[in-house]
């Protein structure tokens, strides 16, 4: 499967910090997340297995419940597939999101997958090449404040996925970002997000670690009320906002991925997979302590005057 690279239109210091967040080998990560479906945006977890605590094993699972409870939460839970025509995946990760949105929405004629992390571009496309959906399947090498540049702009995006992506973004990346995405979607579309935010004032924030290592490209922290008018500000119409996970499942992840790398690497680990297991710590501290929390957030595109009518009243 092709991937396709789109020009950066403007400057992004950032970037190359986020790229290098993943250029460890997918194998590593898989080592760390469990195999299967490398997905990495947290999860739910029920009773029995909070109480029996964290163990290694493969987060994955628990992942595609969270998302499935978004998807829910936006309206578009099983039997509503036929209301999507359009979807982007920004920051599509190692790609199985992408495969995952493609299968769950037969009706989407387009998925666009969106990374600037070539290494993970290159996986999921030797991952999907083989999926009964890979000629719906687009992948672009683009930096987020750039989707305007992608092609076929009059095919307007029915649904956009966000997660765990925004907390790589400088602010006026993140404002940029909102901007173009609200500006390629159709009125009545929804866009689903999750991210973590914090719930302190940022300027006072301190991590429970005291260096200053920016870990996995994390350290431009978001306020709701900041991350709130981003998103209206560009026209997007606020329908839920929650925890979710709650900070305790949240934790318990953490301890998997944790159990995942002491076990596999019992040596030690260097870079971007030991910066996530010294997060495994220090921001379950901070969740412990309710500092931040990851929170869903499902907007929908304002209609213009005349514009369409809600996206799950729009197909019958």
């Amino acid at each position: 499967m092709d991937i396709h690279e789109v020009a950066a239109e403007r400057p992004n210091p950032y970037r190359r910090k986020v790229e290098s967040t993943y250029e460890d080998p997918p194998w590593m990560w898989e080592a760390a997340l469990g195999p299967g479906n490398l997905l990495f945006q947290f999860g739910l977890f029920g009773a029995s297995e909070l109480a029996a605590g964290p163990g290694p094993g493969s987060v994955g699972p628990s992942e595609v419940r969270h998302f499935e409870k978004q998807l829910e939460i936006a309206g578009l839970g099983k039997g509503r597939e036929h209301d999507v025509r359009r979807v982007l995946d920004l920051g599509s990760g190692w790609g199985f999101l992408t495969g995952y949105l493609a299968e769950r929405f037969p009706g989407a004629r387009r998925v666009d997958s969106v990374n600037v992390s070539r290494r993970q571009l290159e996986y999921a496309s030797a991952q999907l090449a083989g999926s009964p959906a890979a000629d719906r399947i687009r992948l672009y090498l683009c930096d987020g404040q750039d989707i305007g540049l992608l092609p076929e702009p009059e095919a307007l995006y029915d649904l956009v996925v966000v997660r765990g992506v925004y907390t790589h973004f400088p602010d006026e990346v993140f404002e940029a970002s909102v901007a173009a995405v609200a500006a390629r979607m159709r009125p009545g579309g929804l866009l689903v997000i999750s991210d973590t935010l914090y719930k302190t004032d940022i300027s006072r924030y301190r991590s429970p670690v005291t260096d200053t290592v920016d870990r996995l490209a994390c350290g431009h922290r978001k306020s709701p009320a900041y991350f709130l008018s981003v998103l209206e500000r560009s026209g997007m119409m606020l329908e839920d906002m929650r925890v979710l996970p709650g900070n305790r499942e949240v934790i318990h992840w953490f301890g998997k991925v944790r159990a995942n790398i002491d076990t596999r690497f019992p040596e030690g680990v260097r870079g971007p997979i030991a910066e996530l297991r010294e997060m495994c710590d220090s921001f379950s501290a901070t969740l412990a302590s309710d500092q931040a929390s990851v929170c869903s957030v499902i907007t929908r595109r304002a209609p213009g005057p005349g514009g369409l009518p809600p996206l799950r009243d729009r197909h019958g």
